[in-house]
């Protein structure tokens, strides 16, 4: 039997409207989002949930049986760009996710890489981005995940609960007020995609990495080093090795970061 859904519209911060379903549970927000792409539905069409039942906010896979508690969003793009103009955007989702986190706890949250969220060293949650090209220059879809472990710890309950008390004449419930945070702080960047400038510096600042020393995979070998910077144009991970040489690291595959640091 289908699970039944809960949706609401509303006008994001940049003017447009988003329709956002609720589920009690799924396994992925991301695949239901991904299902919904291929089936025809409209730009910016959201699910959410606040149990996945197949995949951590950290990215591992949840055993048979388990299920983790958190905010996992997934909205459809059909958007009009090239595919060169959307390599900025996990980072831009990522900034707009700390941003939108940062509203419902006071904590401050910091940007891994490429797109991880940190908590006072601690990964709680990502942003992935996943696209279908229709031919060599444009997206048939692109969808952008935003997915957090929630505890009290990170996000007390006094918090929600002052929330739940404004809009509980409205019948909104706590998620679902935090998955408009985050789409409307993720909207707000999206529509300066091609100009990303400022949100890349605002992207490099929330680095929790700067300093911090890690491991990079050097000729099939893992090796210690140290994250020095992040290159702003290519979003490279540029890090120093033992023998003081530097190196731009371009994909996730090559270094090991912990999930605390």
């Amino acid at each position: 039997m289908a699970q039944e859904s809960n949706k609401i519209v509303f006008r994001a911060s940049d003017g447009n409207t988003v329709r956002l379903e609720h589920r009690e549970s799924l396994p992925s927000a991301a695949a239901l989002a991904k299902e919904y792409a291929n089936a025809g539905y409209p730009d910016r069409y959201a699910v959410y949930t606040e149990k996945q039942t197949a995949l951590s906010a950290t990215g591992a896979a949840l055993s048979e049986n388990e299920s983790e508690n958190g905010l996992y969003v997934s909205c459809i793009l059909r958007p009009s760009i090239f595919p060169s103009q959307a390599g900025a955007l996990g980072a831009l989702s990522a900034v707009a996710f700390a941003s939108a986190l940062e509203e419902h706890t006071s904590k401050n949250i910091g940007i891994g890489w490429v797109s991880n969220v940190y908590c006072e060293g601690v990964k709680i949650g990502e942003t992935s981005v996943e696209g279908k090209l229709d031919d060599f220059t444009s997206y048939e879809y692109l969808i952008v995940s935003f997915s957090v472990k929630m505890d009290e710890k990170n996000f007390p309950p006094r918090l929600t609960d002052i929330v739940r008390r404004v809009f509980e004449e409205d019948s909104v419930s706590v998620s679902m007020i935090m998955a408009k945070t985050v789409l409307n702080k993720f909207f707000a960047v999206y529509r300066e995609l091609k100009n990303p400038a400022k949100h890349i510096n605002a992207y490099a600042s929330r680095s929790v990495l700067l300093d911090k020393k890690i491991k990079f995979i050097d000729d099939g070998k893992k090796k210690h080093c140290r994250v020095v910077g992040i290159n702003r144009d290519s979003l490279a991970l540029i890090v120093e090795g033992k023998d003081g040489h530097l190196h731009e690291i371009t994909s996730p595959s090559g270094v090991v970061i912990p999930n605390k640091i």
